[in-house]
């Protein structure tokens, strides 16, 4: 029954942190795509990933050969809680923490990184990281 109760919690947990919308990554290729061929300094004026709900450091790094913006995204996990030990584990209503002592705050980081030829052009987009 323990047992039970410890599954049923992993699920919840597993559930809450993958409950991300994920129709902004679906445009995030697509707005990129357009700073091919542009100067670094072009794509460091112009690139604005607000719009599309994404918190980036900033300032972006930059080498010899890349262009790299970090993006974070922040997710808040709540821990279950379940509101009564006695009852049945079909039965037990989980409530979902509310405050800051009762959740995970987890930041995922996603690496944007534009592959720059000698004179400073962005040749090609990749993506490093869990939040990509």
């Amino acid at each position: 029954m323990l047992n039970d109760k410890y599954w049923l919690c992993c699920a919840v947990l597993a559930l809450q942190g993958c409950n991300t919308s994920h129709s902004t990554m679906q445009n995030l290729p697509d707005y990129l795509q357009r700073f091919i061929g542009q100067s670094s300094s072009s794509i460091q004026q112009h690139l604005n990933l607000k719009p599309l709900g994404f918190q980036t450091l900033a300032q972006p790094q930059q080498n010899k050969n890349q262009l790299i913006y970090t993006v974070i995204r922040p997710i808040r996990i709540p821990i279950p809680i379940a509101q009564s030990a006695h009852m049945p584990a079909q039965s037990i209503p989980i409530q979902t923490a509310v405050n800051t002592s009762q959740a995970y705050d987890i930041h995922f980081n996603c690496h944007i990184i534009f592959e720059l030829d000698q004179q400073q052009i962005a040749r090609s987009i990749r993506y490093e990281g869990k939040a990509c």
